[in-house]
């Protein structure tokens, strides 16, 4: 097989395996939860890994939040079965991240990533490359007037590099105070133009709109980095770019949509939303989330859990008062965040998904759900 078939084939799995993944076990991996999955007779071979290089600065990184946005990331991969290997010279990330090889550079701006980044690329080959580059150009306002120029020479080595490379191009997270955001938002404002010519030059370059998935509240104290909370938004806001699939979220500790009986609502700055549930242990127990799509369908459920037990454990899932399987949850201790994910079909209008204990109680962060077909 030659590198180009490669290349082809890998990418496809990753763009249908999210569709595929709702009726089928793919590749490697097996299935996330048991019973809700169900392979076929006759299963293909595993194809080879997807190598997917996230590269930028300390966001990438993940400062604030160990691993970042790549923990989230592997998880939602995981969870659909992706073989998918991350790619890069430095490592880092918490026990549940499975492969913590990253290009993220503290302190790094523009031109300091591109004078390595080609070395990086013939390296490690990846087929995905993940950048989001500038926010040091920003805030250091290194030459500011001219860090679009740089950003749109960083892109144009990667695609010379690996012209079959898809690169997903991420405008930069949101920044405190009037004057750097103002500096920021000016410097996003370049991207889609950019990148819109080089997609109708043919080459695989796409756009992820990262500033509009978090707000300023999404991030740390510092200003700067996202919270875990924000570093949540953004795996699903890559995600979501990968897969061509829109994902919605909603927080398990929010009164306004989810009921807890016989359990908790607790609080913790390690959670997407500074609050998880828990505690659901006792006969009768539940967390129920009532929630209003837009139409009928079958979706992915995400289920972001914490299982501090020492052991996997699983919780029943009912839809709309009907058994829909068990959700199946690894040990990595309490607020270390891993995803679970399941095929459901929903109505249009109003729907509710309980959660309810089968062999321990597991502590939910937020659901997610992303349209199938």
């Amino acid at each position: 097989m030659t590198r180009l078939d490669r290349i082809i084939l890998t990418a496809t799995a990753l763009f249908v395996c999210l569709a595929a993944c709702a009726g089928l076990r793919l590749q490697t991996g097996g299935a996330p939860h048991g019973a809700l999955v169900v392979a076929p007779p006759n299963a293909a071979p595993a194809s080879l890994p997807v190598r997917v290089m996230p590269l930028g600065d300390s966001i990438t990184d993940g400062l604030q939040a160990l691993g970042g946005y790549r923990s989230d990331l592997w998880e939602y991969m995981k969870a659909d079965g992706m073989n998918t290997d991350f790619v890069g010279s430095r490592s880092s990330g918490p026990p549940q991240l499975g492969d913590r090889d990253d290009e993220g550079h503290p302190g790094w701006r523009i031109h300091q990533l591109t004078a390595h980044t080609r070395g990086w690329l013939l390296k490690y080959r990846p087929d995905i490359v993940l950048l989001q580059a500038g926010t040091n150009d920003v805030i250091q306002r290194w030459g500011l007037p001219a860090a679009p120029t740089r950003l749109n020479a960083l892109i144009d080595l990667i695609t010379a590099t690996l012209p079959n490379a898809q690169v997903y191009v991420a405008t930069i997270t949101p920044l405190a105070g009037r004057l750097n955001e103002k500096r920021a938002s000016a410097y996003n404002a370049t991207i889609p133009a950019m990148v819109a010519a080089k997609a109708t030059a043919g080459r695989h370059v796409r756009l992820v709109d990262m500033h509009s998935a978090l707000s300023r509240a999404d991030l740390s104290s510092d200003g700067i980095h996202p919270t875990t909370g924000g570093y949540a938004k953004m795996a699903a806001q890559w995600y979501s770019a990968l897969t061509g699939k829109p994902m919605t979220q909603w927080e398990a500790e929010s009164p306004s949509y989810a009921t807890v009986s016989n359990g908790e609502r607790l609080e913790t700055a390690n959670a997407s939303g500074d609050g998880k549930v828990g505690y659901l242990s006792a006969a009768g127990s539940f967390l129920e989330f009532a929630l209003q799509l837009p139409r009928a369908g079958r979706y992915r459920l995400y289920v972001r859990a914490g299982n501090g037990a020492g052991r996997a454990c699983e919780q029943r899932l009912t839809v709309d008062g009907r058994p829909a399987g068990r959700l199946r949850y690894p040990a990595y201790g309490w607020d270390r965040w891993t995803i679970t994910a399941a095929g459901v079909d929903l109505g249009a209008g109003r729907n509710t998904l309980r959660f309810t204990r089968a062999t321990c109680s597991a502590e939910i962060d937020s659901i997610a759900l992303a349209p199938v077909r």
